[in-house]
């Protein structure tokens, strides 16, 4: 077992899991809160000029990274656990391309988002 394999899957799945929080809390709550993955670093939420649609935009592409990223890292987890692995070499490479893609759509969805909702 490589360490650094064992970070680096702890790694996105905690990135796995912090979306999947940011998005259920948006799910449950329906108002955007102070979180570096939806407001920009340099805006308060009080700045966003329509929070519902802001909110509308953002909830599948951030659901989409959130499941893919958890997923990801359990199952990386578990392959690096595992004495037998799930996936054998080179399966684990095959959903890489799955979770950049889910990253690049949610990084030019918030880009957009932030321009249009947040005047950027």
């Amino acid at each position: 077992m490589n360490d650094m394999n064992l970070m680096l899957d702890l790694f996105a799945l905690a990135c796995g899991i912090y979306c999947l929080y940011a998005f259920l809390r948006l799910l449950v709550t329906k108002k955007l809160f102070p979180n570096g993955l939806l407001v920009p670093k340099e805006k308060k939420v009080s700045d966003c000029t329509d929070e519902q649609a802001f909110i509308a935009c953002m909830m599948p592409p951030l659901a989409t990274v959130a499941v893919v990223t958890t997923a990801y890292g359990v199952v990386m987890l578990l392959n690096d656990l595992l004495e037998t692995p799930l996936l054998p070499y080179p399966w684990p490479l095959a959903m890489l391309p799955v979770v950049l893609a889910a990253l690049v759509w949610y990084a030019v969805r918030n880009s957009r988002a932030n321009r249009t909702w947040f005047g950027m």
